[in-house]
């Protein structure tokens, strides 16, 4: 089990610092994105977050989704040998994958744990090869399997889009999990293609509100002029 976040993604968390990473999450996002899109529910108790890894973005929309839900209970498990000051990482919620007691111990806290089942930032695409450690962690702490397609897409507007599409998975399907994951994220590339180049697929709904386009904001404008 290896997942993990880009060199670019712990550069930032070692930069930032505990509390500027976690108390300048939303505007990181909010700042760079036109907003996030959720389809499906999001989890309320002790959950593993499922993600294929294809964006720089991947970690801090999860995170920023579920934030706007309320939750600041939310870690993400990131290779070891990434990790450089241990007090400060577990401090902004990074826990290492050789610290697998401890994630399963967070997870029984009722916390969201975030991985990357395919180990590494890839290309876009279709879902990677993936390691088994989503299914047997939430077996292990009793948490629910959250199969999340996350993509982060430049469609008609000014800034980036993201989408997150969850679907929650019984743990006795655990051995599906690839494919399970992968038809769940080619639905998701299928639905963005046939959705209308300005508007949400289906089903989605605004959670974050972001970067506005220059059009939005001089229809703003004009709608204020007597």
């Amino acid at each position: 089990m290896s997942p993990s976040l880009s060199r670019t993604g712990r550069d930032l968390i070692t930069r930032a610092g505990t509390g500027a990473l976690r108390g300048g999450l939303d505007q990181l996002v909010r700042r760079n994105l036109r907003g996030i899109w959720v389809r499906g529910v999001l989890p309320t108790g002790s959950a593993v977050w499922a993600s294929n890894h294809h964006s720089w973005w991947d970690f801090f929309v999860a995170a920023a989704a579920l934030r706007a839900a309320g939750r600041t209970d939310v870690d993400v498990l990131m290779q070891a040998d990434n990790i450089g000051n241990r007090n400060l990482f577990h401090s902004a919620g990074v826990i290492g994958t050789d610290e697998i007691r401890l994630a399963v111990r967070t997870l029984r806290e009722g916390r969201v744990l975030v991985i990357f089942p395919e180990g590494e930032l890839r290309a876009v695409g279709d879902l990677g090869d993936t390691k088994p450690g989503a299914a047997w962690l939430a077996r292990a702490s009793g948490a629910t399997l959250q199969l999340v397609a996350t993509r982060v897409v430049l469609r008609s507007h000014q800034a980036p889009e993201a989408y997150l599409d969850i679907v929650a998975l019984d743990h006795d399907l655990s051995p599906e999990y690839e494919a399970a994951h992968r038809e769940h994220l080619q639905r998701l590339d299928q639905d963005l293609q046939l959705a209308g180049p300005s508007e949400p697929p289906s089903g989605f709904r605004n959670v974050v509100t972001g970067l506005r386009n220059w059009d939005e904001r001089f229809s703003t404008l004009r709608a204020r002029e007597p």
